[in-house]
């Protein structure tokens, strides 16, 4: 495995700052999020960031965003479902310029205004328009568990991920700790299988059962001998990429400490 921590847990505000952190804390990869004033869309300052990656000997495991909740791939309005697929285009330049291979995409919100079934049909055809864009560029488009109120079981979420494969690569972005509300998270990984192209982690503790009841990993209820029984059963060796906020106090602290906790849980 190769570990690697998301922007939603840097203790620095500048992306770049965090760079040389997270090498010393012995992360393998830093996974940059796309956010709507954020200097990823200045393609000098992206270009700066790649020096400063390579320089501290890192690698970028994916690109993410939370613009999906607003720019919706599902929305019945044109123009915001054509924001989302702008978004996704251009996440996708960001894994070709960083090399990261994937991008994280929430493909659809189902809400009063979006029906389960025409988000369905309006995420697919999203989901297909950018997996044809990432075919030109070697970048796999990366569907992730949420919670949407879409894609509810792992049945669905496998056939929701070949059907959009048609038009180019699509695989699953497992969350371990955003299952654990809602099934079993060693039950999905198997059911997904060679699908699963990237996991992000953190736990959930079901005794809150609310969002407030996700936390650090080892800290919840997730069963991870059986995730990490699982993730060997399918093969899988990839990235494991914490996704997890920083401390209140001293946010300094958290990420060598998960860095430590994440060999615990995959070596």
């Amino acid at each position: 495995m190769r570990f690697a921590l998301n922007q939603m847990g840097f203790p620095e505000e500048r992306l770049e700052a965090n760079v040389d952190p997270l090498a010393e804390a012995g992360y393998d990869g830093i996974e940059p999020n796309l956010t709507a004033d954020g200097p990823l869309w200045d393609d000098g300052a992206v270009d700066e960031l790649v020096d400063r990656i390579a320089e501290a000997g890192l690698d970028v495991p994916a690109v993410s965003t939370t613009l999906h909740w607003e720019r919706q791939l599902s929305s019945p309005d044109e123009e915001t479902q054509a924001a989302g697929i702008e978004a996704g285009e251009r996440m996708i330049a960001l894994a070709d310029a960083f090399d990261a291979g994937a991008v994280l995409i929430v493909p659809a919100v189902v809400d009063d205004e979006t029906p389960y079934d025409d988000a369905y049909d309006r995420a697919l055809e999203s989901v297909r328009t950018l997996a044809s864009v990432g075919a030109d560029r070697g970048v796999t488009v990366c569907v992730e568990n949420v919670w949407n109120d879409f894609l509810l079981s792992p049945l669905e979420f496998a056939e929701f991920v070949d059907e959009a494969s048609t038009a180019g690569p699509v695989g699953a972005y497992f969350d371990v700790g955003n299952v654990r509300r809602f099934g079993r998270p060693e039950q999905w990984i198997r059911i997904l299988g060679e699908r699963i192209e990237r996991v992000h982690v953190k736990d959930y503790r079901t005794d809150v059962d609310t969002i407030d009841g996700f936390t650090y990993p080892l800290e919840g209820d997730v069963d991870w001998n059986a995730v990490d029984d699982a993730l060997a059963a399918v093969g899988y060796d990839g990235w494991v990429t914490a996704e997890v906020p920083p401390y209140r106090t001293a946010p300094e602290r958290m990420p060598p400490r998960v860095r430590a906790d994440l060999e615990h849980l995959f070596s």
